[in-house]
């Protein structure tokens, strides 16, 4: 009857047991409550756990009950020393009936002596054919109700602890697998953070002209403030450039730099793609979606051709630029955003405003700060250095040495370069393509070769009104003349000739001949 009362308490502690160590992931905390369940309920004296150290590979006490404070520190066992170094070896269960006369029997712990026969069980603690430690106890013969179901409840208790053992072992893997990752991607994150630091610390911004020293001295004075910044120039004079080498150089640099370019979006999803939209705003949308602006937190916006940007989308901006808060589409919560804000545009946003195009309000509030990116044309002097930057970057990506012939370099001085740097790329680019052993020479330029390109069609068909017209004629215009009138007044000054007559009205080939489309004219041939 007693074994059978046994048999019960044996279960329920085995079961409690369970329930601690799969309640737990303190692997200290879950095993010392388990020892101290065997000692209130299985009338153990003393139990302890020794788990292999993966550095020193000596078995180590993880935890232990009914001994006083042992020094942990100090305690430990050869994988092969003594009773529980033969369990750990052999993985079989060692019972020592009588401790005090086992001469292999160590006694590290310093047991007290209470004149009572003391019997020791140690059983291995594997799982799946890997063994963690020993879990060992002491318990007084008088109390022994049967020694094969004594060590056959350590042997049950031993799994649980291994099975729980295993899954820790898992989980911080896997918790070391993910910080791992965590700590690679950060360090990519932070690699890529300081090339791109390193590539936009001015060494973009080529040139060391009057013109291109006065936008070194406005970036400067800008990169450390939160002010908005509109930078103003033709297409492909550097707007992005510039705008990168604010935020790279400014103390929002480990955030996120979002590039928008309003003219590219249609004006039917522009307010969704920069302020985002809400669950149900349109059929089908099962989810939130973050517009532009959240998706810059903390770092910098930058709006190319905000020009193009359409009135409605015009009064929202605003909203953000006044309020930092962004009202996403089909929600009545706005969200509160904080986004430096550089704007860029190659319009009269002067003349867009007094044409009821753009908000007077969002001009003064976008137009805190402003930088104009001279075109090409105007800083030549820039022109020999831009093709050596040009060409370490064509060098680098198509893995050969570019070099730029000296008689080539006179010949690239004379191009208008209505594109500016982006024409010079492209043209370069072509150049050290048709340029099969390296050196570029005159004749490897578009222009040269009677191809057609951008500077001959805009502007080479016209060389010899630039040669001859050093100084422009004189052109009259009263403030009463619309834009139309002044067009047609320089276009006839001009002979019809629309590079000059761009250069009369300070304009590019490109600006004119859109408003040529705008209003219709019909351009005479002379």
């Amino acid at each position: 009857m007693v074994n059978i009362n046994y048999y019960k308490t044996a279960l329920n502690t085995i079961y409690e047991i369970s329930v601690v160590l799969n309640s737990s992931a303190n692997r200290r905390h879950a095993l010392s409550g388990a020892l101290k369940l065997m000692q209130d309920t299985l009338s153990m004296e003393r139990a302890f756990i020794l788990l292999q150290d993966s550095h020193s590979q000596r078995l180590v006490i993880e935890a232990t009950i009914g001994i006083a404070e042992p020094d942990y520190s100090v305690i430990s066992y050869a994988c092969d020393e003594g009773v529980v170094g033969k369990v750990f070896r052999l993985g079989v269960p060692i019972l020592i009936p009588d401790i005090h006369k086992e001469p292999l029997f160590l006694n590290k712990l310093k047991r007290p002596e209470t004149g009572e026969r003391i019997s020791f069980i140690a059983v291995p603690v594997n799982y799946q054919g890997k063994t963690y430690g020993v879990l060992a106890v002491d318990k007084v013969v008088s109390k022994m109700i049967s020694i094969t179901t004594d060590v056959e409840v350590l042997k049950m208790i031993a799994n649980m602890i291994a099975s729980f053992l295993n899954r820790i072992d898992y989980f911080e893997s896997a918790i070391s697998a993910v910080a791992e990752e965590r700590n690679q991607f950060e360090a990519e994150k932070l690699s890529m953070l300081n090339e791109l630091k390193e590539k936009f610390s001015f060494k973009e911004l080529v040139g060391k002209g009057k013109l291109m020293q006065t936008v070194y001295d406005k970036i400067n004075m800008v990169t450390q403030s939160s002010s908005s910044v509109l930078i103003r120039g033709e297409s492909g004079t550097g707007k992005e450039v510039v705008a990168k080498t604010i935020h790279y150089n400014s103390s929002r640099s480990d955030k996120p730099f979002v590039a928008v370019n309003c003219a590219a979006i249609p004006a039917e999803f522009i307010e969704s793609e920069l302020f985002g939209y809400s669950r149900g705003a349109f059929s089908g949308e099962s989810s939130d979606r973050k517009g532009k602006f959240e998706l810059s937190e903390g770092g910098t916006i930058f709006l190319d051709e905000v020009g193009d940007m359409p009135l409605d989308a015009q009064s929202k901006l605003l909203r953000v630029l006044q309020d930092k808060m962004v009202d996403k589409l089909g929600s009545d919560k706005p969200v509160k955003v904080d986004v430096r804000i550089l704007a860029a545009t190659n319009k009269n946003l002067e003349e867009a405003v007094r044409l009821g195009k753009f908000r007077l309000d969002l001009y003064y509030r976008l137009n805190v700060f402003t930088i104009d990116l001279p075109p090409l044309r105007k800083r030549k002097e820039d022109i020999p250095e831009l093709c050596e930057h040009i060409l370490k970057k064509l060098s680098k990506a198509y893995g050969k040495k570019f070099t730029l012939d000296p008689q080539a370099v006179g010949s690239i001085m004379h191009c208008q370069f209505p594109g500016n740097i982006r024409e010079l790329e492209n043209c370069m680019e072509r150049a050290a393509l048709s340029a099969g052993n390296g050196i570029i020479k005159a004749e490897h330029f578009a222009c040269a070769a009677g191809e057609m390109c951008l500077s001959k069609s805009l502007c080479g068909q016209h060389e010899e009104a630039y040669a001859q017209d050093t100084v422009p004629p004189v052109l009259i215009q009263t403030d009463s003349m619309s834009e139309k009138e002044k067009l047609l007044n320089a276009l006839q000054k001009a002979g019809w000739v629309q590079a000059k007559a761009a250069r009369m009205l300070n304009m590019t080939v490109r600006q004119i001949n859109y408003r040529i489309q705008k209003y219709n004219i019909s351009v005479k041939k002379i």
